[in-house]
């Protein structure tokens, strides 16, 4: 819509006095990946504008202006569209543990990451069980909707290898957090099929240098 494209110029004319006005938050947190949620108490942040959106960039773009400000990172159901860490433990920008690493340059120390990404653990238990067909409801869970560039999924979470990442990444002291004890508006953190958490959401605190 031309509005949108409107307000979207706006938005890139505005970026350095929203840049400002967000450094300025107490405590600093960051949404980033915010998509069309804007959670109370954060600077809302995608790559993508939408109305929730408060300051236009990617995550290599934080990392840059938000170094070693931000007492938290949230990045909900963003992680599994980094490519995949691969066997050679790969950490370029495009991977997760480069996607990670620049997550911990914005944090000061002890700063925290509230992460959200699939489950699939919890998905491929209910399909294996026969409680759901593949498609659509879990097929879109493990590849992505895939109905814009960005919407595809690179990566596959477990709880194991979700720490281990994040260990890689100068992070540690690993806590589950549940979005209904927050003042969250719904998002994917949320979600959850049949009375299964299918959203694996977890905590963790720098600790130490990338």
């Amino acid at each position: 819509m031309i509005t949108d494209f409107v307000m979207l110029i706006a938005h890139r004319v505005t970026r350095p006095v929203r840049l400002h006005r967000a450094r300025r938050h107490t405590p600093l947190k960051i949404n980033y990946g915010c998509g069309q949620s804007a959670q109370p108490g954060y600077v809302n942040v995608d790559l993508r504008w939408t109305r929730a959106v408060d300051v236009f960039g990617d995550l290599e773009w934080c990392a840059r202006h938000f170094t070693g400000l931000c007492d938290e990172v949230y990045v909900s159901h963003v992680l599994e569209h980094y490519r995949s860490p691969g066997k050679a433990g790969r950490n370029g920008p495009e991977t997760v543990l480069g996607a990670m690493r620049a997550i911990h340059r914005m944090l000061k120390p002890g700063g925290l990451v509230r992460v959200a990404v699939p489950d699939f653990g919890a998905v491929a238990k209910i399909h294996a069980e026969g409680r759901m067909p593949l498609y659509p409801r879990l097929l879109g869970r493990i590849c992505g909707e895939q109905d814009y560039a960005q919407n595809r999924h690179l990566c596959a979470f477990d709880r194991a290898f979700l720490e281990w990442c994040l260990g890689q990444s100068g992070f540690g002291d690993f806590a589950t957090w549940d979005p209904r004890d927050m003042d969250f508006i719904h998002d994917a953190s949320f979600d959850e099929l049949e009375g299964t958490r299918t959203s694996l959401n977890v905590t963790a605190r720098k600790i130490s240098a990338a």
